[in-house]
């Protein structure tokens, strides 16, 4: 096959000879025109080629022949895909013109080909690239198939949707194997292959399709259904038998001989020769080479290109792409930083570098530009040095080696295994390489040394410049050039009072300047409104809650008023109105400068100057110094310093930098013209900024140094930098101001001096007041005035006088200032050496800020040294201390000193029993605040707040909810609880004059203060028997006041998650009432309302200040009202709109009101509480639905409670994440023991119901018990997208809410065991047992037993319910009704209402007894259950189970569970008795019991006397007998009851009764009168006999206790209201019923069978249609006469409808025999009053009939007030007319669906009349648009009429009067 493809190609090429082709190759040069010309003939062939297309046309099918055997199968051989023909392939290869080369013909290339991605490339079927074949159903007539063609015959074809497509059916194997076929079928080649692709697993495309035989496949037609085919990915064919026919023909083939097997040659496999591709022929035979390229400036991250060296552009191409440099690469530099233009000339490495094979050149440092930049390639020769370095130390060791193999002496030194193995040959050549490997590195680093050294000083240069070293060929720019522009400024900003987390901020002050000239001001306030847009919301700290910038101030706190003034990356500080607070820390310092002798006409001059960057240096060299008195003698002067100063500069410094001669200085000892000149400053201390460049290690020691003082015991201050300077007292005497406030100060100046032994003006003593005082002026203390090094501005405004103009004075010794001002004279000393770091400690300081700030104080309280420092100290020494002892008067807290007070119990007399208890310290706790100037009318004075935070303490710091003085009196209370040994915990204290107090600091010193639980204050002066009443009074109020807290807590009900306020971060999630539409508009109602009632208050208003003006001005009023009035509407709208009255007070601020109106802030829209309540649940996340970028989360999951908030979408925050449960729980996936729980309501005080709204969410751990946990059980619906709350039963509400508002779950409960949180308390009595409490009764045993708390999963039922049973001692959480309250979910609500009542009703009474006898008399409750029937019903139905303590409360369970129509009002028992009081119920059942107690016992006695042997028996036996009639009567009692309990629990499925609605006959009343009667006339004797023998019979037998009669149910009869109806009546009914229903069934069933036959048998008649016979009669009128016909009745079935006849006149007689009277109904009466309301159709006065609308309203006023809404009148309407203008003055005249006309007051005015109005306010503006302002100027004068006075301009509708409807 390949050879027949060969013969094609050679074919094809011998063809192509004779076409004339244009070559543009045979010519040296081409032309434009040449190009057009190979172009033009290029299409015209192709076209030609198109036009002439060959048609297939099948074979006649007679000529068709039968395909021969298997043996001998051949098909037509087809051009194989890779045989491209070679005319095709010129015609693609052919240069053509591109653009590119048209616009640059320099870039025309004659030889590369310009579109071979136009080559007619046949890719496989099966991997199409750009043409897309239409579907198989989508072919066209002409079909693709072989036999799809007309016939040659000529007869028309079969039509296409009789023609069956060609299918491909193929047994499929991979190529070369059988191992494995799939079977395929498929409509093409095409589907075919990519079908295949994917059954057989192909890690490629199919692309092949191969016989048998090894004939490839190109046409579906040549493959025969269900053959063999093998699919080759592109691979040629490969014989699946060949490995098998190989083996046969070796084992056949081989021939045993002496050396072993031969095989024979046809059976060996042949060797595999290796085929490279052109393209990678083309790499090989061009000449490229690899060249290692570096970033420019960089030493990392090489790459290694391939490029030719004569192609340097596509060199850089490459470079870009594979360096990822943001813009194309333009130079090439070298080692030296040489340009590379020529790659030929890149350096290359030197062998010892190079890693073998092909040689690398370079390295070259690729740049986008800029200058060459030294550092990369500096960095680079330093490694590969180091490399050289190791690898010349590895050789030498090698070469020892080999010296020690080659000596016999020295073999035993050899570590390397491998040189012992060498040949002594072998040695000598390693020993050779060795050396010249040696020679090279050697060689290599030398070079590498002296190109290092080279760039060194570039290195240098670069440093220094920066990023100017790379562009110093781009010409530089000057600022005020005019391509520059007006410069921007580039600010530090950071927030008012931080030093950390600076922001850039950009300020184009060429385009603030444009519009406002040289305004400071304006300039100013621009940049202010640009920082509040731009800064904070470029990524800053968080805003303050006025996010507008209102000044800005610098680093030394001066406000900023000039942006002019601002330089470039200077540091600025915003402020939103507040005053300036300082973010540094300032210290006492030692500054260094250099000191200079200036020899000026003569005089001599000593100046001060910056030091060096070389003289810096030279302060490291600490014992190279000397100190000297007075300027250096040894001083010598440098002649170049000299020669180079300017005149104007040294002008300038003896006039500004002058110092004193005769003070302190420092000498270098080697270099004598190196003199410092030291002085003391106040200094920011020193400390990293985050975003600073940090300093080497020596500057940063220096300058702590530098502000580290030392002091020794002798009272020297000594500086750690210069141990020979210390702090000294100068002559010189100023006199000035501080700085930071208005007042006069005079003193010495203080100055750092050389140190002298006793020298009293270096001598300072440390006071009790934080204080310095000099030992020379004892009177006299160290000061500091107020000004920081560097502020140079304030300095020169307020220049201390009498000193040097050089000399900065910052410290001085002066008079002691007051307490106030002192804290300018206030010291301390910080240690943070990590040796001295708790020194603090020791310091004896009365006030808690020392401790806080870690000041250290060299004395004692005494002022004595601290022996127990570290002497000498060391340490900062820090201005603005706060006071050493602080007063109690002016602390702001109590607990500084703690306060002493004497504390009685409410209500106690006796002073004696007073207890003295001392309130907390809470020192620990407070937080330091600058103290407010307020003496300058709220001016912020220019200062350092945060030095003068000591004067003032923050008395509102919280501590979680609490406040310091609230957690001061909360600890105070529980003091009180101990000391006094309360019954409950202390929650109130009194003065001794009734004043409730809440905080300590209202309180003196030992005072007298009342404490008690809760309670109302008892004055001790009053009587004991008011005290009592009022002590019982506020027990049973505070009991009340817990339950309305349970009632108004235990069954919340559409509470959802809500988030408060709007969507921003950070907002608090809280539950809420579920949104609902009718309380939205109840509340935008409520809103209009609010509205309306504030603009009738400013009319009121504007009515009262009309009263105090004059006539004149009231006048002037009433004529623009009129004249308002007079206008149009749309006058009057335009009027409102351009008026310049406006109410605000910001607006008169701007002469342009439009556009203050149009900018100005509109308040931010109300966030619709529905968006504030939808959340989604997704990827854990619990998003608002309105925004998926804000969820749910939480800070920190630190504490037992963790407040949740909205924040920012984080995905790697796991504190983000939730898991909602099937239970209701949702738990942090961070730690799933943590659930959202919702946040008890805290309690007002004022007895105001707790609700849950508002309360906020958090996260809690989980409650593991079954009830109590109400409050973490939530339902999400993901349709609403509510996250609803208190998802929990009832029962787990009831218990949550008990267990908040401190009520006993016994009440709710009562003797239930159910699983809740409780405690185990240890009752020491007789029996020392533990008892089980709820957590209500826990808090209340609190101090009195031993509590643990219980585990969970423990069910039990608290025995405080049972403690009357337990024989305890009732210690529950209520004061005096424990036990006496039913809470229970039927009872809640009429338990508070009647203990509300009994309050009331006691708080009038005014006897003690009274009052404490009705609290104890109220009883214990008492449930008791019920077995509940409908009043009618009888026991026909089960009845509801019911259990109550009151019968209000059974009444409203029995309406509910009966599905009452009406209120049950009710409760009968089975005889018939009203039940009022739950006693009588009580007292029935026990009858009850009795009388079947007593019928039982008789039964037994009758059956006893039949047998006389067992009567005398029993006689004889007398106890036992009487314990067997006992047991035997108990057991049928027990049975009986029994009985009842089952029949609680059963259905009864006969039908339901009538109950109350049915009405009973006239028959049954009399029945039941006469029943009456006779029960009546029952002899009293015979009556009393039976009592008599009952009672009898009952002494016998004693009765059980009433808990076990209660045990069973009683059985109620519930009525609304009607009379009792006994079950007995209700049962014989119902029998009666039922007789008389089976009466009638037999009749109708017998009714039912006989019509059934009678219709059979007429079907049978109509279905035969017998015609009958004629016969003939007598008769002459009718003489034949037609018989048994089919529409004649047949004899039997006459007689069966006279059988049915009879049936259905005997059913009717029994229907009316059994009809039941029916009640007298008032069929006149009207069953219901229709409502008032009416429909109408109402439209606007004078406007268009379009406007109508539906209104509907039951009086006048309600249709007024619709129509004002729905029609959006400027006014409330008045008034309605009818369409023909009648006004209607009463809702009686409006009829249904009425047209009305709605006006607010004026006249009815028709329809088009609006029209009018409207067309001459249009004709009126056309008019003065076409002919200007003029055309309207028209005066019309009209003589008035002498007897009528009409406006003969007025509305027409107003003089004419109205027409009679």
């Amino acid at each position: 096959m390949p050879k027949g493809g060969d013969m094609d190609v050679h074919r094809a090429s011998t063809r192509d000879k004779n076409v004339i082709n244009y070559n543009p190759n045979n010519s040296g040069m081409i032309s434009y025109e040449d190009l057009l010309i190979a172009q033009y003939l290029e299409e015209m062939k192709k076209s030609k080629s198109e036009v002439k297309k060959d048609r297939e046309v099948p074979a006649s099918p007679y000529l068709q022949r039968f395909p021969p055997t298997p043996n001998s199968y051949s098909r037509p051989r087809r051009r194989p895909a890779s045989a491209v023909n070679m005319r095709n392939k010129q015609r693609a290869e052919k240069p053509k013109i591109d653009a590119k080369f048209i616009a640059d013909p320099n870039l025309w290339d004659p030889e590369t080909p310009r579109e071979k991605s136009v080559k007619n490339f046949c890719r496989p079927a099966s991997a199409p690239v750009r043409r897309v074949s239409r579907p198989v159903s989508g072919a066209s007539s002409r079909c693709s198939y072989r036999w799809a063609g007309r016939p040659s015959s000529g007869k028309r074809p079969r039509g296409l949707y009789r023609r069956q497509p060609h299918t491909i059916r193929v047994i499929a194997f991979k190529n070369g194997t059988r191992d494995s076929f799939v079977r395929a079928t498929a409509p093409n080649i095409k589907m075919l292959l990519e079908f295949l692709t994917v059954k057989l697993g192909l890690p490629f495309a199919a692309r092949r399709i191969f016989l048998e035989d090894g004939i490839e496949v190109f046409e579906a037609g040549d493959i025969l259904p269900d053959s063999d085919v093998y699919i080759s990915m592109g691979e040629s064919y490969k014989d699946p038998h060949l490995p098998t026919k190989r083996n046969l023909i070796q084992r056949e083939g081989a021939v045993w001989t002496l050396s072993g097997i031969m095989l024979p040659e046809e059976g060996k496999k042949k060797r595999t020769r290796s085929c490279l591709s052109r393209r990678m022929k083309a790499l090989i035979e061009q000449k490229k080479v690899r060249i290692l390229v570096y970033r420019n400036g960089r030493s990392k991250e090489p790459m290694e290109i391939v490029a030719n060296l004569s192609n340097t552009e596509e060199f850089l191409v490459a470079c870009t792409a594979k360096l990822d440099l943001r813009s194309h690469a333009r130079i090439l530099y070298d080692w030296e930083g040489n340009e590379i233009t020529d790659l030929s000339a890149t350096p290359i490495l030197d062998d010892c570098l190079q890693h073998g094979g092909t040689a690398i050149m370079g390295p070259l440092w690729v740049s986008l530009g800029e200058g060459f930049s030294p550092t990369g390639t500096a960095d680079f020769i330093a490694s590969i040095k180091q490399i050289v370095k190791s690898r010349l130390k590895e050789v030498k060791k090698y070469r020892t080696e080999i010296n020690y193999a080659m000596s016999d002496e020295d073999k035993h030194k050899v570590t390397v295994a491998g040189v012992l193995s060498l040949s002594p040959d072998q040695v000598y050549e390693a020993l050779e390489s060795a050396d010249e490997d040696i020679d090279k590195l050697t060689k290599t680093l030398a070079r590498l040394k002296v190109k290092l050294d080279g760039l060194e000083a570039e290195r240098e240069k670069e440093e220094s410049m920066g990023a100017m070293y790379k562009m110093s060929h781009i010409q530089e720019l000057n600022v005020d050039d005019r391509l520059v522009g007006t410069k921007g400024l580039k600010l530090k900003v950071y927030e008012n009072g931080m030093s950390e987390g600076a922001q850039y901020f950009f300020f184009n002050l060429r385009g603030a300047l444009k519009g406002i000239g040289n305004n400071p001001p304006k300039l100013m306030a621009r940049l202010l409104d640009e920082l509040s847009t731009a800064y904070w919301s470029s990524g800053g700290v968080n805003p303050k809650l006025n996010a507008v910038a209102q000044k800005l101030y610098d680093k030394y706190g001066h406000e900023i008023t000039n942006v002019l003034s601002l330089e470039t990356d200077q540091e600025v500080w915003v402020s939103y109105g507040e005053a300036y607070i300082c973010p540094f820390t300032y210290c006492v310092e030692a500054f260094l400068d250099k000191a200079t002798k200036l020899e000026v006409e003569g005089a001599t001059h000593i100046v001060r100057e910056q030091l060096m960057q070389e003289d810096t240096q030279a302060l490291d060299e600490h014992g190279q110094w000397d100190a000297t008195i007075g300027f250096p003698v040894m001083y010598e002067s440098a002649m170049a310093d000299l020669m180079m100063q300017d005149p104007d500069k040294i002008k300038w410094m003896t006039e500004c930098a002058e110092v004193d001669e005769r003070g302190y200085y420092l000498l270098h000892k080697k270099r004598k013209d190196l003199a410092l000149y030291p002085e003391l400053v106040v200094n920011e201390k020193f400390r990293m900024r985050a975003d600073d460049k940090r300093p080497s290690e020596n500057v940063i020691r220096r300058m702590k140094e530098l502000q580290t003082w030392v002091i020794t015991q002798s009272g020297y201050i000594i500086c750690k930098f210069v141990p020979q300077l210390c702090l000294g007292v100068s002559d010189t005497s100023v006199k000035g101001h501080f700085f930071d406030r208005d007042a006069e100060i005079e003193g010495q100046v203080v100055t750092l001096q050389k140190k002298m032994t006793q020298n009293p003006n270096q001598m300072w003593k440390f006071t009790t007041d934080a204080t310095i005082a000099s030992v020379a002026y004892p009177d006299k203390v160290l000061t500091y005035l107020g000004n920081k090094f560097g502020d140079d501005e304030s300095y020169t405004e307020n220049p201390p006088e009498g000193c040097k103009p050089g000399v900065r004075v910052y410290l001085i010794v002066s008079e002691p200032r007051s307490r106030k001002e002192g804290s300018c004279q206030r010291f301390g000393l910080k240690q943070e050496k990590f040796d001295n770091l708790g020194q603090w400690k020791y310091t004896q300081a009365g006030n808690s800020e020392w401790h806080k700030l870690a000041y250290s104080w060299p004395i004692t309280a005494d002022g004595e040294l601290n022996e127990r420092y570290d002497w000498p100290m060391e340490g900062y020494l820090m201005p603005y201390a706060p006071p050493l002892h602080k007063s109690d008067k002016k602390s702001g807290l109590t607990g500084v000193v703690p306060l002493r007070l004497w504390v009685m119990k409410n209500g106690e007399r006796d002073k004696s029993l007073a207890v003295q208890i001392v309130g907390p310290s809470l020192t620990s706790v407070t937080k330091e605040i600058p103290k407010k100037d307020k003496k300058d009318g709220g001016r912020s004075r220019k200062k350092d707040t945060s030095m003068n935070h000591a004067d003032s303490v923050d008395i509102d710091v919280t501590i979680g909810d609490l406040t310091v003085r609230e957690l001061e009196f909360l600890m105070f209370l529980d003091h009180c609880t101990s000391f006094l040994n309360l019954p409950f915990a202390a929650r109130r204290m009194f003065d001794e004059t009734g004043v409730e107090h809440f905080t300590l600091q209202s309180l003196q010193r030992d005072q007298l203060v009342f404490v008690t639980c809760g309670e109302q204050w008892s004055d001790p002066k009053l009587n004991k028997t008011e005290q009592q009443r009022r002590f019982l009074l506020s027990q049973l109020s505070t009991d009340v006041a817990k339950i309305r807290q349970f009632v108004s807590l235990r069954d919340p009900q559409g509470f959802v998650m809500e988030i408060e306020g709007g969507l921003t971060p950070n907002a608090k999630i809280v539950v809420n009432k579920c949104w609902s539409r009718e309380e939205d508009e109840a509340e935008e109602n409520a809103r209009v309302v609010n509205g309306t009632a504030r603009q009738e208050e400013d009319q009121d208003e504007e009515d009262f200040t009309t009263e105090h003006l004059n006539a004149r001005q009231r006048a002037h009023l009433k004529s623009d009202k009129r004249l308002d009035n007079l206008r149009w509407p749309w006058e009057r709208l335009v009027n409102v709109g351009n008026s310049f009255e406006d109410n605000d007070p910001e607006a008169v601020k701007y002469s342009n009101k439009d556009l203050y109106e149009k900018y100005r802030p509109r308040p931010s829209p109300r966030v619709p509480r529905d968006t504030l309540q939808r959340f989604v649940y997704e990827d854990g996340f619990i998003a608002c639905a309105a925004n998926h970028g804000l969820v749910l989360g939480v800070q920190e999951q630190e504490g037992r409670v963790i407040d949740v908030y909205l924040q920012k979408r984080r995905p790697d925050d796991i504190n983000q994440r939730w898991v909602m449960k099937e239970n209701g729980e949702i738990c942090s996936k961070y730690n799933q023991q943590m659930a959202l729980t919702i946040a008890m309501p805290n309690d007002h005080g004022d007895n105001r119901p707790l609700t849950f709204t508002g309360c906020a969410v958090t996260l809690q751990a989980r409650r593991l018990n079954q009830y109590g946990k109400a409050h973490q059980r939530w339902r999400y619906d993901a349709e609403t997208g509510f996250i609803y709350a208190f998802y929990a039963d009832q029962y787990d509400k009831e218990i949550t809410a008990a267990n908040r508002a401190d009520v006993c779950t016994s009440s709710v409960s009562h003797a239930a065991i159910i699983d809740q949180p409780g405690y185990i308390a240890e009752v020491h009595d007789r029996k020392n047992r533990d008892i089980r409490v709820c957590l209500s009764c826990a808090r209340a045993m609190r101090g009195r037993f031993k509590l643990q708390r219980l585990p969970n999963n423990k069910p039990f039922a608290c025995a405080m319910g049972q403690a009357k049973k337990l024989k305890l001692r009732h210690v529950g959480s209520f004061c005096v009704l424990n036990g006496k309250v039913d809470l229970s979910t039927p009872e809640a609500e009429i338990t508070l209402r009647n203990w509300e009542e009994s309050l009331a009703t006691l708080r009038e009474e005014t006897s003690v007894k009274t009052i404490a006898k009705q609290i104890s008399a109220a009883k214990s409750v008492r449930t008791v259950k019920l077995l509940a029937y409908k009043n009618g019903e009888g026991r026909m139905r089960t009845g509801e189970k019911v259990y109550g303590s009151s019968i209000q409360g059974i009444l409203n369970q029995c309406t509910h569970q009966l599905g009452l129509s009406k209120p049950a009002t009710r409760l009968y028992t089975e005889d018939g008795v009203l039940v009022l009081d739950m006693d009588d119920l009580v007292d029935w059942a026990v009858e009850n019991y009795k009388a079947v107690m007593a019928d039982r016992i008789e039964k037994i006695v009758m059956m006893e006397n039949s047998d006389s042997e067992q009567s005398m028996t029993m006689v004889h036996e007398g106890g036992d007998n009487r314990m067997a009639l006992q047991d035997q009567a108990s057991q049928e009692v027990h049975s009986q009851l029994t009985r009842a309990m089952h029949n609680m629990e059963q259905f009864d499925e006969d039908e339901r009764g009538g109950g109350d609605v049915e009405e009973r006959g006239a028959g049954d009343v009399a029945e039941e009168h006469h029943a009456r009667e006779e029960k009546t006339e029952l002899d009293s004797q015979e009556t009393k006999k039976l009592e008599r023998k009952r009672e009898e019979l009952l002494s016998r037998v004693p009765l059980p206790p009433l808990e076990t009669i209660l045990r069973y149910p009683i059985e109620l009869w519930v009525s609304g209201g009607k009379n009792f109806v006994p079950p007995e009546v209700v049962e014989s009914k119902d029998i009666n019923r039922r007789k008389k229903r089976a009466f009638r069934a037999q009749v109708s069933l017998d009714l039912d069978i006989e019509k059934h036959v009678l219709r059979q048998m007429k079907g049978r008649r109509m279905e035969e249609l017998n015609p009958g016979e004629y016969k003939s009669t007598l008769s002459t009128s009718q003489p034949v006469v037609i018989q048994g016909q089919w529409q004649q009745l047949t004899p039997q079935e006459q007689a069966k409808h006279d059988t049915v006849h009879k049936l259905e006149t005997h059913l009717g007689e029994i229907k009316a025999n059994q009809r039941l009277g029916l009640a007298n109904v008032n069929l006149k009466g009207r069953l219901y009053l229709q409502p008032n309301m009416k429909r109408v159709q109402v439209y606007p006065n004078g406007e268009s009939l379009e406007r109508a609308v539906y209104i509907w309203g039951e009086t006048l006023d309600q249709l007024l007030e619709a129509a004002t809404t729905k029609l959006t009148l400027w006014r409330k309407a008045q008034m309605f007319f009818t369409s023909d203008g009648k006004l209607i003055e009463t809702y009686d005249d409006i009829e249904r669906d009425q047209l009305l006309c709605a006006s607010t007051g004026k006249a009815f005015k028709k329809p088009r009349v609006q029209m009018l109005d409207v067309e001459v306010k249009a004709s009126w503006g056309r008019a003065r648009r076409a002919y200007g302002p003029s055309a309207t100027d028209v005066r019309v004068d009209a003589k008035g009429n002498p007897k009528v006075d009409v406006d003969p301009f007025g509305p027409p509708e107003l003089a004419l009067p109205l027409e009679a409807p």
